[in-house]
């Protein structure tokens, strides 16, 4: 018996020895396409991510574009949408990550997301004037050198959303302030407004000086965790956005439920685009949604007042 035991158990391991992986290269994303491309408005070289919808159609349908900054890091995140895509629940659109190809973007991400030079920040991360404050420079390669191929390339239909985190939030609201007419709708979670003394309500409030209406499909969130500031300076600039009463504007806000400011990315990817996309932009000439705030609800919780 303990022979038979014995045999047995030569076997079983010899089978699984047998089984080998055999690894073949980095995972890729199906339907994408990449490329490498030196910018000559930043000077720098840029990792550029196409991710095509399931069942793309060039010759037959115009897609939506959503493009994502800091695209090395939350990428991911937003293709995770495809199968709420192939499931008619978000409207079929390209997506295009915006990344570096360098091996480190803990400094270029600061250099390219932020509009100005954070004194604070610069002294404690020992940046120089050229490692900060260049959105101005990343917006105009991205609508210079980086949407006209894209436009180019591929079968658009001139909707375009931008997805920006953390950093990337502070750049979507630079953009959304400063260089209003480059995107129909913005997903802007975790957003450091604390940059540069709270340089982006001064943004706002010269905007709102100057104009009398901000026809954009916005959704803002943060994390229901997050410290520093984020979850009351998110909610003073949605105040501060409805009591402006522009009337094609269309947004929402959300505390995601138990979330921190490094875990609620995913939900932000999917809960925004999920919010954007689906919401008529009064400015392309579609009937008014109204303004959004899901009831006053976030994860199942009413939205309160951080700073109380």
């Amino acid at each position: 018996m303990r022979a038979i035991t014995l045999l047995l158990f030569l076997i079983c391991s010899t089978a699984a020895a047998a089984t080998e992986y055999v690894r073949t290269g980095a995972a890729e994303f199906n339907r994408s396409d990449r490329y490498i491309t030196e910018s000559a408005t930043v000077g720098d070289r840029f990792r550029v991510d196409v991710l095509l919808p399931l069942g793309y159609d060039p010759q037959n349908t115009k897609y939506p574009v959503i493009y994502v900054t800091d695209a090395n890091y939350l990428l991911s995140s937003v293709a995770a949408t495809y199968l709420a895509q192939a499931y008619a629940e978000y409207p079929k659109s390209i997506i295009v990550g915006i990344g570096w190809d360098v091996p480190s973007i803990t400094r270029i991400r600061v250099r390219d997301l932020t509009p100005t030079c954070d004194a604070a920040y610069q002294q404690q991360s020992k940046l120089t004037d050229s490692e900060c404050g260049q959105a101005d420079k990343f917006i105009s390669y991205i609508n210079n050198e980086l949407r006209p191929f894209i436009d180019a390339q591929y079968s658009t239909n001139g909707d375009s959303t931008l997805v920006g985190y953390s950093f990337g939030g502070l750049f979507a609201l630079h953009v959304l302030f400063n260089h209003t007419d480059t995107f129909d709708r913005y997903v802007i979670g975790s957003a450091s407004m604390n940059w540069d003394d709270q340089f982006v309500f001064s943004s706002e409030a010269r905007y709102a000086k100057s104009h009398s209406d901000l026809a954009k499909v916005v959704y803002l969130s943060a994390g229901e965790l997050e410290l520093d500031g984020t979850l009351s300076n998110a909610f003073r600039l949605y105040e501060t956005l409805l009591q402006r009463d522009y009337p094609g504007l269309r947004i929402k806000m959300e505390f995601i439920a138990d979330e921190t400011h490094m875990t609620s990315i995913s939900s932000m990817s999917m809960r925004g685009l999920g919010f954007v996309l689906n919401t008529e932009n009064k400015r392309a000439g579609n009937k008014s949604a109204g303004n959004e705030s899901a009831g006053n609800e976030s994860a199942g919780k009413e939205i309160a007042d951080p700073r109380n």
